[in-house]
């Protein structure tokens, strides 16, 4: 089964030896699986770390598409922290206007 999101582009797998399987998506690379001495797949990230031993090349390639890319994952937690900061100067101000309208209602 396979994600397809409109605008982005589908990663590509290439065999690229006995064994040596890599993938990239628009020219940037996602990761490989290469095949071990024993039959084992072993799946690694783009920037060469492991992330797994399995049995099978269909579950090593899906590992490796499931790791996260660590710049969106940077990205991410960036732009949470601007969402919390807003929050809270938004809080601020909206119980700053309450205060002032609590003291504005007796004279009106």
């Amino acid at each position: 089964m396979s994600l397809t999101i409109p605008g982005v582009a589908s990663p590509t797998w290439a065999r690229v030896d006995a064994g040596l399987y890599v993938v990239s998506r628009a020219g940037e690379y996602l990761g490989s699986v290469d095949r071990s001495h024993n039959g084992a797949y072993l799946a690694f990230d783009g920037r060469a770390t492991p992330v797994g031993r399995y049995d099978t090349l269909s579950e090593a390639k899906r590992a490796v598409l499931s790791v996260p890319d660590p710049e969106a994952a940077r990205r991410d937690r960036q732009a949470q922290r601007v969402y919390q900061r807003v929050a809270a100067v938004s809080g601020v101000v909206a119980g700053g206007l309450a205060l002032t309208a609590g003291t504005v209602v007796p004279f009106l």
